[in-house]
């Protein structure tokens, strides 16, 4: 999860470590639903999308925007 927008194309591409990045770990699978639990210590404050972030290539494979539950 990061404070940074979601953006579309190679603009986004490196752009998602940017500011206050908070890692959940690393991918579980690359097939249905799942979920990963968010450290109690986490300030949820202006997180705003969530990546599948490539460590390594420093680089996003993709992204999505974060809305408030309710």
């Amino acid at each position: 999860m990061t404070d940074q927008p979601v953006r579309t194309g190679p603009s986004g591409w490196h752009a998602l470590d940017d500011g206050r990045p908070v890692a959940l770990g690393p991918l579980k699978g690359n097939r249905e639903d799942q979920a990963y639990e968010i450290p109690a210590e986490t300030d949820l404050t202006g997180l705003t999308s969530v990546a599948s972030w490539g460590w390594r290539l420093a680089l996003s494979f993709g992204a999505a925007p974060l809305s408030p539950a309710g």
